[in-house]
């Protein structure tokens, strides 16, 4: 670009060199010509007058359209934004609804380019088509190029909203991306489907895919034409790897993930939904299903779901995959099992084993080419140094292949034991170990016999103490260490020091396999191994292996509670978190019919801290809500005080529901003598008491526990109760005093690395701000906490609702707006109702301002619903925008109005509010 050239001059916009260019799009018009072609006649003839209008004001050139795509370019980057934001408001104003909601999008870019014939040509443009491809309908994107040029000015009213730096499909580099926002135009989209916002959660693959090529077109192809596609086979058949591979190939199709959902680790029929749940991020919603949960979430998405290890919960994963495919037009459901599914609309795809040759002489290139071959060969590399296929160990290599069938696994299985035999003397020893298994069926081909035949034989060749762990190591559901090995499967015939020994040459067979980390060496079992060797345990009657696992993981954390008051966060995440699904497996066993209650219940009370780090608010409240429902006179009192403590709520501050247990907990502790627990209960006691409105009582409480904890020295008990005191100082307009609480707090907080306890401090911090009336330093507070590697999930869904107060108190209502939607999102995450009835609220007082008063009317009435349940409290933060949000609605709106639209919003169940919340 020359160096005269500023956003406001630019060469001619009929030339070659730099130019800005506006791309516009009509999203989905090939469907609507179909569906509406009379419609779509009229509707691109208005949409073709708007936009000639709007570029022509600017001064902007139309050189090429293609259907209904606008090519533009402008002489100055604001002019293109200008016209851009012009366009898109008149289009958002006009009815076309005979059309579905035809939306239109948009992207500004410069850049170098060559003009031919009348049309450009070279990186500018491209870059802009690239662009507009990420778009959706209804949404403006800007180029950091553009961003850079503009150098602040922009259209009255305009914003732009970060979106991060992202790559194009066969473009270099990586491009900042802006979004318009404005007044009149759409806010709310989801992530860019661009090569940088790939959304997936899919396992890794330590190992190449070899010889599936044929298998990955037709899986590809098969789901191009149906939604409900499942992978059928033996085990070890690699249908596992198929599907992650299917995942992968398609992450860039579809925009809202790619999700794998591993069902190898539950026993429940009924935690399959739940499982689906978890892993897209959508809280089982109170009063309703998890399947209705998750199809109300992933109704709109147009994503790919894979269902991993269906088959012993074949029942309930039809049940969810039926309900998806059947409510959710765009979604596509993925499934692997043993057997189908069975459910109307399903594709079947049953998985071969990887063909071999046949025994006769051929060269080794021939043999090459049978993808059973290549595995075993890839493999071999991996175990055995500089393994070559050769004339002298073809026939071996050919034999192993044929006697395993082909089975993926099956040869992953074998190939380790090169380490220790030469190809032909490895043949030879799977074919005297298959001999047993031939007697009595000589008429069942060889070809018949599944993976159980690899694994008898490897398990065979094992000696009986290695026999006996592999066994008992599956009652481990997330994995083990030497020591949790050590306390859970150790018992004649395998010693005790021998474990983490026989663990070492169980991986070296490949039937263990080590997961390193910068912590310590964690172990675990192919899910496929797992379910064979918990059948080995169940045939050879060996019972009490999940009661052991349960009792270690009492031992485990209860470690981990009496670790937790002045352990660093990260040290404490770091050594306590690895064994949740452990965790998880022991509390269904312990609460299950063959179960034990008071294991059940000791365990329950262990597990508040990891919760709460964690932030699993939904888990939490199951299993303390179970727990607390089974205590009896026989339950010992420091485990009921520990489950009654769990039974307080997140929310902290003004939650009535909380008094009662948090009461409870108190009594008990007091009469085990037990200071950090009485402390901690009269804590939380005080704090669900505590309103602007309601300090004296609170206070009460407050102060004993403070004495309690003082007394103790530093823990993070003593940082939560400071702010709370913080809390109660600034409700009574004491600031300084409150300040110097909240000081003190974050001291503690920091001499004991508690990163919760130090994003706690600012988030008290934010509020004493507000409530001195510094709203500028509350804002940089909250945005400094949210930046910081300090929240966890709750506490950035709590962060991410004070600072849209904060902005709206101080009129920043499209930064408002966009922050709502990020936190409304997240709080919905996590299953945190207050959370959600927060941002609710918020976005209420937005759509007023937006005058949109009847919206905002329905949804205040939802929110004074939630808050008459009395289980939380809006403090200054939330009262400032609720009396602000009620003085413009008794002033707009009729009386009557208004208090009918109240009471239909106090109807609405939690999903209703949230969608008319994100209502743009």
């Amino acid at each position: 670009m020359p160096s005269n050239a500023t956003p406001d001059h630019f060469p001619s916009s009929q030339s070659s060199g730099v130019q800005v260019f506006l791309l516009t799009d009509v999203e989905g018009s090939t469907y609507r010509w179909e569906e509406y072609p009379a419609a779509m006649q009229e509707a691109l003839e208005r949409h073709d007058k708007l936009l000639y209008e709007a570029i022509g004001n600017r001064g902007g050139h139309v050189f090429k359209t293609v259907g209904d795509s606008f090519h533009t370019v402008f002489s100055s980057p604001i002019a293109a934004v200008a016209a851009a934001l012009e366009a898109q408001r008149a289009l958002t104003a006009e009815d076309f609804s005979a059309t579905e909601g035809f939306q239109v999008r948009m992207a500004v870019h410069a850049g170098p380019v060559e003009l031919r014939s009348g049309d450009y040509f070279g990186p500018g443009i491209n870059r802009a088509a690239r662009l507009l491809l990420v778009a959706y309908g209804g949404q403006v994107l800007i180029s950091g190029t553009v961003a850079d040029l503009l150098q602040g000015k922009l259209p009255a009213d305009a914003t732009l909203f970060d979106l991060g730096r992202h790559r194009f499909r066969d473009l270099p580099g990586a491009e900042q991306v802006f979004q318009l926002v404005a007044p009149g135009i759409q806010s709310a989209f989801p992530p860019l489907r661009s090569l940088g916002a790939v959304v997936h959660q899919l396992p890794h693959p330590l190992t190449p895919l070899v010889g599936r090529d044929r298998e990955i077109s037709e899986i590809l192809h098969r789901l191009e034409r149906c939604r409900l596609l499942t992978l059928i086979g033996a085990g070890g058949a690699g249908k596992t790897r198929l599907a992650i591979e299917a995942g992968y190939r398609l992450a860039t199709v579809y925009p809202d993930g790619v999700w794998f959902i591993e069902l190898g680790l539950l026993d429940d029929p009924q935690l399959v939904a739940e499982q689906i749940c978890g892993v897209v991020g959508v809280p089982v919603q109170s009063g309703g299903t998890a399947v209705a949960s998750a199809v109300g979430f992933l109704r709109e998405k147009r994503a790919l779901l894979i269902i991993d290890n269906c088959e012993h919960l074949v029942s309930a994963a039809a049940a969810v995959a039926e309900a998806i495919s059947s409510e959710c037009a765009s979604m596509s459901v993925l499934g692997t099992s043993r057997e189908p599914l069975g459910v109307s609309g399903e594709s079947i795809f049953r998985v071969p084993n990887l063909s071999f040759p046949t025994p006769d002489e051929l060269a080794v290139s021939e043999a090459l080419q049978f993808p059973a071959v290549r595995l075993f060969v890839d493999r071999a590399n991996a175990v055995a140094e500089a393994f070559e296929l050769s004339d002298e160990n073809l026939q071996a290599v050919v034999d192993i292949c044929t006697q395993v069938d082909g089975i993926p696994l099956a040869i992953e299985l074998a190939v380790p034991r090169l380490r220790m035999m030469r190809p032909d003397a490895l043949a030879a020893r799977l074919k005297d170990s298959f001999r047993p298994l031939d007697r009595g069926s000589r008429t069942v081909p060889l070809r018949q016999r599944t993976l159980s035949t690899m694994f008898e034989w490897s398990y065979n060749l094992l000696d009986e103490p290695e026999q006996t762990l592999l066994r008992r190591l599956a009652v481990f559901a997330g994995g083990w260490t030497a020591d949790s090995a050590a306390a859970v499967v150790a018992g004649n015939p395998v010693a005790e020091d021998e474990v983490l020994e026989l663990i070492v040459s169980l991986a070296d067979k490949s039937l263990v396999t080590a997961v390193l980390s910068t912590g310590e060496t964690r172990y675990r079992l192919l899910e496929t191994t797992r379910q064979y060797a918990l059948d080995k345990l169940r045939e050879n009657g060996e019972k009490g292996r999940r009661r052991r696992l349960a009792e270690f993981m009492g031992s485990f954390y209860g470690e981990a509670n009496r670790q937790w008051p002045t352990m660093s966060t990260v040290e404490w995440t770091t050594r306590y978190r690895p064994e949740i699904d452990n965790l998880r497996a022991s509390l269904e066993w312990a609460f299950g019919s063959d179960g034990d209650i008071a294991i059940a219940l000791q365990l329950t009370s262990f597990t508040l801290r990891l919760w709460d780090e964690m932030a699993l608010l939904p888990e939490r409240e199951r299993w303390f809500r179970m727990a607390t429902l089974a205590i009896a006179e026989t339950t010992p009192a420091d485990v009921a005080a520990r489950l009654w403590l769990g039974r307080t709520s997140v929310s902290a501050h003004g939650d009535r529901t909380s008094f009662e247990p948090a009461s409870k907990a108190a009594d008990l502790f007091r009469g085990l003598e037990d200071k950090l627990g009485l402390g901690e209960g009269l804590m939380k006691a005080g704090a669900s008491l505590l309103t602007p409105q309601q300090v004296d009582v609170a206070v009460l409480y407050l102060d004993e526990a403070l004495a309690t904890l003082s007394s103790l020295g530093p823990t993070k008990q003593l940082a939560s109760c400071l702010r709370s005191r913080a809390v109660a100082y600034y409700f009574a307009g004491d600031f300084e005093a409150a300040r110097a609480s909240i000081t003190h707090s974050s001291a503690v907080a920091k001499s004991l690395g508690d990163t919760q306890g130090i994003a706690n401090a600012f988030i008290a911090k934010g509020e004493l701000e507000f409530a001195a009336g510094d709203v500028d330093a509350a804002i940089a507070t909250a945005r400094n906490l949210i930046e910081s590697e300090h929240a966890n999930r709750r506490q950035l869904a709590l962060a991410l609702g004070n600072l849209t107060a904060y902005l709206l108190a101080g009129n920043h209502r499209t930064e408002a707006k966009l922050t709502a939607f990020n936190g409304l999102h997240k709080a919905r995450a996590i299953g945190w109702p207050a959370a959600i009835t927060r941002m609710v609220e918020h976005l209420a007082v937005i759509a007023a301002l937006e005058g949109d008063l009847e919206r905002a009317a329905l949804l205040v009435g939802y929110t004074e619903g939630f808050y008459a349940r009395d289980t939380a409290s809006r403090e200054v933060t939330e009262l400032v925008g609720y009396d602000r949000l009620c003085e413009m609605l008794a002033k707009d709106v009729a009386a009557t109005l208004l208090a009918d639209l109240r009471a239909e919003g106090a109807a609405l169940t939690e999903g209703e509010a949230v969608s008319l919340a994100l209502t743009s």
